[in-house]
This record gives structure tokens, sequence and C-alpha cells, in this order.
């Protein structure tokens, strides 16, 4: 029997987000998803995606991107003058969003803000290790063509967290 990857592959027809996020079992099928529902199976998978060198989460400061790619993208709320790190762990809890290796903080995403002084995508003209910075950005691009998927389907009513 045909897996739906090798369906998918032969025919030519791409899947959509949640076509991939069910197939991976991200994402029931049996009913429709709220975008918070994706979202949550969005941030899971993120953290499980590696390149041929890393996994693209492993460092628990590695939540700061997603947190800033997440209000990039209007999914979080943003506040220039204060950082809402911990609106952004308890959303995280609530959601009862898995952090696999990297376990989000307040602690460690104030620690991060601090040494990379408030810097945002794509880091330019920070002091920091150069293949976490690289990472960062392999990360965020991946988030941020996920994401753009999820505001392009609509799934839900648009709302901000």
């Amino acid at each position: 029997m045909e897996s739906n990857a090798e369906q998918t592959a032969r025919s030519g027809k791409t899947e959509t987000l949640n076509e991939v996020l069910i197939r991976l079992g991200y994402l029931q099928s049996e009913t429709p998803a709220t975008q918070e529902q994706v979202l949550v199976a969005i941030l899971t998978r993120i953290q499980r995606m590696h390149t041929e060198w890393y996994t693209l989460m492993t460092e628990h400061w590695d939540w700061l991107v997603v947190l800033q790619c997440m209000q990039d993208h209007g999914f979080f709320k943003s506040n220039p003058a204060r950082p809402p790190f911990a609106a952004f762990d308890q959303w995280l809890r609530h959601n009862e969003v898995p952090q696999l290796l990297a376990h989000c903080s307040v602690r460690n995403l104030t620690y991060v803000n601090k040494k990379i002084a408030g810097a945002r995508y794509p880091w330019t003209n920070v002091q920091w290790e150069p293949y976490v910075l690289k990472r960062w950005r392999v990360t965020y691009d991946t988030l941020a063509k996920m994401l753009k998927q999820l505001q392009d389907t609509n799934t839900c009513s648009e709302t901000t967290v």
C-alpha cells in the first residue's frame, strides 16, 4: 500500500500545510482544526525539524526566535518597550505546546534578549555565537513559511494572543 507522501510525489500535487501536519500526526483529520490548534502543531513540528547538520531548536533561548517570528506575523502581541516574555511562556503552557529539547522560560528569554541587546531577525551586528545565529536564521525562515501558509489559509477568525 502506498503512503500519502508517495502518492503526492507521483501525482505532482502539492500538500497544504494542514495536510502535511495531519500526515505527520500533529493534527487530527476528523475535525477541522482551529487556528490555535494549527499553531500548536506548527510549534511542535518546528522543534522536531533539522537540517543535515543540526536540529533547529535545541537550546532554551531558541524560543526567542519563535516569539519574534510569531510577533512579526501577527500571531502574538508585540511591545517594543517591553517584550512579552511572561505572556508568551504562559501562552505556551496554556495551549500545552510540548517543549521537547528546548524549554521556554522567562529567565532564558530575558537573558538572551539582553545579550543581543534586543536585536531582531536577521540579527545582524549581533555579538553572539555565529553557529547559533545561523541556526536562528534557518529556524526563523522555516517557521515564517509555515506561519505565512497559516495566514493564507485563514483557518479561523484572525485573533492575536
